[in-house]
């Protein structure tokens, strides 16, 4: 993740559509792998007091599979991150819902319903596969310390990729 909520201004022309941003907001992340994962999902947010990203997957390694995590939840200022290396865990991941654990910390997140855009990704570094994301989809997210909700809400703009 190179940003979880910055400002954009400026313009894009896309098939001579002219799009302008002013004080927009932005999401910036980078992959810099070969192929995506057999099964994962990933989703973005942007909220008021925040932002939020989550993304779990199938990971192959030295002949095994784990099912890895990574995630902030940026809010009010202070950063949350759930991640594999930090001891988070999959307590769910189907029906379109995932829901993560670690520590006193616990982040659910449900796909409520997907607008579909068919995009190319790499399988071995050649683009040959096709998935689902969606860029505005409805869902929800709930997250939770020590016990208590800290936020609990439903967007229909969320960004959501959901491979399981």
């Amino acid at each position: 993740m190179w940003s979880m909520r910055h400002t954009v201004n400026g313009s894009l022309c896309i098939n001579d559509q002219i799009f302008h941003f002013q004080n927009a907001r932005g999401y910036w992340e980078g992959d810099e792998g070969r192929s995506f994962p057999k099964q994962y999902a990933w989703t973005q947010c942007f909220f008021p007091g925040g932002s939020l990203m989550l993304s779990v997957a199938d990971i192959p390694m030295a002949g095994i599979h784990f099912t890895g995590v990574i995630g902030a939840i940026m809010w009010y200022g202070m950063e949350y991150r759930l991640a594999t290396y930090l001891g988070a865990k999959v307590v769910q991941i189907q029906n379109k819902k995932i829901w993560v654990v670690q520590g006193d910390m616990e982040l659910e997140v449900r796909l409520l319903e997907r607008v579909k855009c068919s995009l190319k990704a790499p399988v071995t570094g050649n683009m040959k596969r096709t998935i689902q994301e969606g860029a505005a989809c409805r869902a929800l997210y709930r997250f939770g310390k020590s016990g208590r909700t800290v936020f609990y809400f439903e967007t229909d703009k969320a960004s959501f990729e959901y491979e399981y």
